[in-house]
C-alpha cells in the first residue's frame, strides 16, 4: 500500500485507537489547564485546606546518570556508518556530554531551592495562623519572594540551555542521515523505521520559548510564514504533486534546492520507496512549523477549534483535509482532528491525534501546473 492511501474505515491500525483513547482520559473538562495546587502559598489564603505546603517533583534517576541514547528510532544501515565515520560523530558524543552535565547542574539547582521555598510557606503558615501580616513579614517575604524569583529565572537558564542541546543533537543527526543519503548509498529506509522517524521528528520540535509580552514567530505552530519565505535545503515541506493517474495529493517531501530565477522548488518524497524527485512551484509547497507553540503560555500560536487545515493522516505521509475538534492544553500534547471521509455517515473520520509539526494552514491551488 502506498504511504499516501488512508487505511479503510475498518482497518485503522489498534495503535492508533489507544493512543487517541489515551489522549482523550488524560484532558480537563473543557481543555483548560488547571493551576497547580503545588504552588508557594499566599498569606491571604484561609485554612489549611487552601494553602497546601509547597512540594516539587524530583527528577528521578540513576546515579549516575545512565547513557543517553542519540538513536531514539531505528536508523538505516548507511546512516549508522557515516554516525560511526563522521568527525561529526565525535561533536555528537559530546554535544551529549554537556546535556549530562545540564541535567546534573538543574538537578542540583532545584534541590538547593527546596528549602528556600519552603521557608516561604512557613512564614505564610505563620501569617496565616496569625490573621496579620506585620510590616516586618511583609519586608521578609518581599525579601524571600525576590530571591525564589530569582532562583526560578536561573533554573529556566539551565533548562533553555538544555533544550537547545537537544537541537544541537537533532541537528547534528539530522546532517548525518542527509550526509548518508548523499554518498550514493540508496538504501532504503524501512517504512517503520520511517515513521518511527517522522513521529521522533514531531515530538523534538524546538518549543519556542519567549520573553513574557513577546510574541510567536511565523512558524511557530499556526502561526504562517512571512510572505517570501523561502524553504531552507532539507526542510520537510509539504507539496502538492500530480499522481501517475492525475489525481492531486498533498505528500509530505524534503527540500533538495531552490531556484531563484525560476522560484520553483526540487523536493523529493520523503516516502524513499517511491523514490520520486518533483520540481514545483511556490504555490505547490508549504512548509512545515520550525517550533511548537505551548498552549499554556501562547493559545494564540495555535489552530481555533473548528479551524479546517491539512493534517498528515497517521501511518501515511500525505496530508488530507480535516477540522480541529480539540486543542492540545500542554506542549507534549497533540491536536484532535476529524479528517474529512465520506465513507462514513457524518463525512468525517473518528478523532485521530497529529502532532502540531503536521498540521498547516488548508491551500486551495488552481489546476494550472
Amino acid at each position: 500500500m502506498h504511504l499516501c492511501a488512508r487505511p479503510a474505515k475498518n482497518t485503522i491500525p489498534e495503535s492508533t485507537w489507544e493512543t487517541v483513547n489515551k489522549h482523550q482520559h488524560h484532558r480537563t473538562p473543557g481543555g483548560s489547564p488547571k493551576r497547580s495546587v503545588d504552588s508557594p502559598k499566599s498569606p491571604k489564603m484561609r485554612g489549611s485546606d487552601l494553602s497546601p505546603s509547597f512540594r516539587r517533583d524530583q527528577l528521578l534517576r540513576s546515579d549516575p546518570l545512565p547513557p543517553i541514547s542519540v538513536t531514539p528510532y531505528p536508523l538505516s544501515t548507511s546512516t549508522e556508518m557515516a554516525m560511526a565515520m563522521s568527525s561529526e560523530a565525535q561533536a555528537l558524543q559530546e554535544r551529549v556530554k554537556v546535556l549530562s552535565d545540564l541535567v546534573c547542574e538543574l538537578q542540583k539547582a532545584r534541590d538547593d531551592n527546596i528549602p528556600h521555598m519552603n521557608s516561604i510557606n512557613a512564614l505564610s503558615e505563620k501569617i496565616i495562623g496569625e490573621e496579620k501580616l506585620t510590616i516586618s513579614n511583609r519586608t521578609k517575604l518581599k525579601v524571600m519572594y525576590e530571591k525564589a524569583v530569582s532562583d526560578a529565572e536561573k533554573e529556566v537558564a539551565l533548562v533553555k540551555k538544555a533544550l537547545n542541546t537537544v537541537y544541537q543533537i537533532r541537528n547534528i543527526r539530522h546532517d548525518l542521515r542527509i550526509q548518508a543519503k548523499n554518498s550514493g548509498n540508496k538504501e532504503t529506509i524501512r517504512r517503520g523505521a520511517l515513521m518511527k522517524m517522522l513521529l521522533n521528528c514531531a515530538q523534538t520540535l524546538p518549543l519556542w520559548i519567549g520573553n513574557p509580552g513577546e510574541k510567536p514567530p511565523p512558524l511557530c505552530g499556526a502561526i504562517p510564514p512571512e510572505p517570501n519565505y523561502v524553504a531552507k535545503v532539507n526542510d520537510m515541506v509539504a507539496c502538492l504533486v500530480r499522481g501517475s493517474e492525475g489525481e492531486d495529493n498533498w505528500i509530505l517531501a524534503e527540500v533538495v534546492s531552490y531556484n531563484t530565477t525560476t522560484n520553483k522548488y526540487e523536493v523529493d518524497d520523503i516516502d524513499e520507496e517511491q523514490k520520486e524527485r518533483h520540481t514545483l512551484s511556490r504555490r505547490r509547497v508549504y512548509p512545515l512549523p520550525l517550533m511548537r507553540a505551548n498552549p499554556e503560555v501562547n493559545p494564540e500560536a495555535l489552530y481555533p477549534k473548528g479551524s479546517i487545515v491539512m493534517a498528515l493522516y497517521p501511518q501515511t505521509t500525505c496530508f488530507y483535509k480535516a477540522v480541529i475538534n480539540r486543542l492540545p492544553t500542554l506542549a507534549t500534547e497533540e491536536y484532535e482532528v476529524l479528517f474529512e471521509d465520506p465513507s462514513y455517515a457524518d463525512g468525517y473520520s473518528p478523532p485521530l491525534m497529529v502532532a502540531q509539526r503536521y498540521v498547516i494552514q488548508i491551500k486551495e491551488v488552481s489546476k494550472k501546473k
